[in-house]
């Protein structure tokens, strides 16, 4: 029941943010007729969805109401009341005149309202409902990354020891090897060079570009690249994701993408478990680690799933970090391809029909989303270092007491 409450209203939420972005394309009837009412709608929608999905607490208990009450405050100040209806006929896809869906609207209108008012009286029922200062403390009992880590005896940890010990000889065999290839091969070299350097210009067009000039071997440039961006590239996987959807269609796209993805999660555990923290860090940063960590201390083994749901979230540097704790190689797969699926099949369908501006749109939230989860990974950063760096200082007040 609490978590049907919770995708309840988050996805009413991201409706609501729907609505006020579509009030807002309305000043500008050319941005409007480029990027699509039913598109904002949509990943509005989606993006409330995801939240419902990874969150179990409603943590902004009006802001299905603010959003709410700046679409009417906006459509009653210019006159605009008749847009909302028209905003749900597009987003529904209706061939019906906007005066036909009115009653049905206002009913839809009343029974949402109705619901997230009850949902947000009786929060208190379902959760409790901290100050600022108790939130503050909650956060400061977080259990750590390293209470995840599963006990083990003496024989099981000699087990683990050996079987990693192999591993790691393989790895380095695999590294050494690729490195060979590389440096021996100019061709190689040159090759891979000029891939990174297409995917770090971040556009989607060149993406598409680079990857149909191998004509036949398109799909296996794509998924070597894929790979290769896991590894060693802190580049976000959608952009490939798009231009495979735009290649091979988007159900086409979308296969390619997922099974790609899968098989370079795969590496960036396989690598982790094999080499440890030191090497991961080098290939990302210790500051992308310790941001992962956070999602880890906060979601324990649902991490993996959470993280994929969110958008834009680098999923690299979770595969890497799951690869260090003690979690099974098949509940991390597992994992990673179920919170894979809705991502990939939204971007593909997204690179399958959109173009031009559309998509920029797409992604320029896509960058709004990311920067706000971004924000909020590096603060909590900074706050558990600050807060180590008082604990030091007050411990060595009292013994210098």
């Amino acid at each position: 029941m609490k978590k049907l409450r919770s995708l309840f209203y988050y996805t009413t939420t991201g409706m609501a943010l729907g609505y006020l972005l579509c009030t807002l394309l309305f000043f500008s009837v050319s941005l409007e007729m480029m990027v699509g009412l039913n598109l904002v709608m949509y990943i509005s929608v989606g993006f409330g969805i995801m939240l419902g999905i990874a969150y179990n607490r409603i943590n902004f208990r009006y802001l299905f109401f603010i959003f709410e009450g700046l679409v009417l405050a906006i459509s009653l100040a210019t006159g605009r009341l008749v847009n909302i209806l028209y905003i749900t006929k597009e987003s529904l896809n209706l061939d019906v005149p906007v005066s036909n869906i009115k009653i049905g609207f206002i009913i839809g209108f009343i029974i949402v309202n109705a619901v997230n008012i009850y949902i947000v009286a009786t929060l208190k029922k379902y959760q409790t409902v901290l100050t600022k200062e108790e939130r503050k403390a909650k956060k400061s009992e977080e259990k750590k990354l390293s209470d995840l880590r599963e006990e083990k005896t003496p024989e099981e940890i000699a087990k683990i020891k050996s079987r990693r010990k192999k591993q790691r000889i393989i790895a380095l065999a695999l590294i050494v090897l690729s490195l060979g290839i590389y440096f021996v091969s100019p061709k190689v070299n040159n090759t891979i060079n000029h891939a990174f350097a297409i995917l770090s210009q971040l556009d989607t067009h060149a993406v598409i570009e680079y990857i149909r000039s191998y004509g036949s071997m398109a799909a296996v440039i794509s998924f070597i690249l894929m790979i290769l961006q896991s590894v060693a590239a802190p580049i976000p996987a959608f952009l490939i994701t798009l231009a495979n959807a735009s290649i091979f269609g988007w159900v086409k796209g979308a296969l390619l993408s997922w099974s790609s993805a899968m098989a370079g999660a795969a590496l960036c555990f396989f690598i982790a478990r094999a080499l440890g923290r030191d090497v991961v860090e080098k290939l990302t940063s210790r500051g992308a680690m310790e941001g992962i960590d956070v999602f880890f201390e906060r979601y324990g083994k649902y991490t993996i799933l959470v993280c994929r749901l969110l958008p834009f979230v680098s999923f690299d540097f979770v595969s890497y970090a799951a690869g260090l704790t003690n979690m099974s190689f098949w509940s991390f797969f597992i994992a990673t391809g179920i919170g894979q699926l809705p991502a990939t099949l939204v971007y593909s369908y997204v690179g399958g029909s959109l173009t031009g501006g559309a998509q920029k749109l797409f992604i320029g939230l896509l960058v709004l989303f990311a920067l706000s989860i971004v924000i909020g990974i590096m603060k909590k950063v900074y706050d558990d270092k600050h807060k180590a760096v008082k604990e030091a200082e007050a411990s060595q007040s009292s013994i210098d007491k």
